[in-house]
């Protein structure tokens, strides 16, 4: 692995976890790897599954909603305008980000067919939780980094964060409802409404 890919990674990780809540301190390393490994195995049983692709996307939702810590995400991806809406219009964007979120990952996920996960090791990151680092290997592709930022600071476990080849999941996330929201002139029940399709 490059410096530079070590630095930008560091970066977007710092970057994503600014207004994270402070973690319980509580999870450990063994714990956060076990947990990512349900994680990966999950992930793997659903879209390895000979069901159709409407009914994988269907699973992939419930087990990425079990997993990802969503409000938070969706808090930290909305950014400034969090503090200026309703309770309800907090939880409309919430649910829809969450199914949006894994849908596209789902679809993301599913070219991972095939693959092997493999964790290779962790750390203790502080405030940030734990990260837990993983290579995939796809059958004639060379393997690519897949890491994961974990904390129980929301009082369980969750899975903040994904670092898909030093890309955040959050920083990425965090552009394109930013663009949503501008083509939705600010209108956050528009951006929801967007988000659902």
């Amino acid at each position: 692995m490059t410096l530079n890919k070590l630095t930008r990674r560091s970066l977007l990780l710092s970057a994503s976890a600014l207004a994270l809540p402070m973690p319980a301190f509580a999870l450990t390393e063994p714990q956060a790897r076990r947990f990512v490994q349900n994680i990966i195995d999950d992930f793997l049983e659903t879209i390895n599954s000979n069901a159709s692709d409407a009914d994988i996307m269907r699973r992939f939702r419930t087990v990425f909603s079990s997993y990802a810590d969503s409000p938070t995400i969706a808090r930290l991806v909305l950014g400034a305008q969090w503090r200026t809406i309703s309770a309800s219009q907090k939880t409309a964007f919430i649910a829809a980000f969450t199914d949006y979120l894994s849908d596209k990952y789902g679809a993301r996920f599913r070219a991972y067919r095939g693959a092997s996960i493999t964790i290779t090791r962790s750390q203790d990151a502080g405030r940030k939780g734990i990260l837990v680092y993983s290579s995939v290997q796809s059958v004639g592709q060379s393997p690519f980094d897949l890491d994961w930022q974990v904390s129980d600071g929301s009082g369980q476990t969750k899975m903040l964060d994904m670092i898909i080849e030093g890309i955040s999941l959050i920083s990425s996330e965090r552009e394109e409802i930013r663009a949503r929201l501008s083509r939705s002139r600010g209108n956050i029940d528009r951006l929801t409404a967007d988000l659902r399709g």
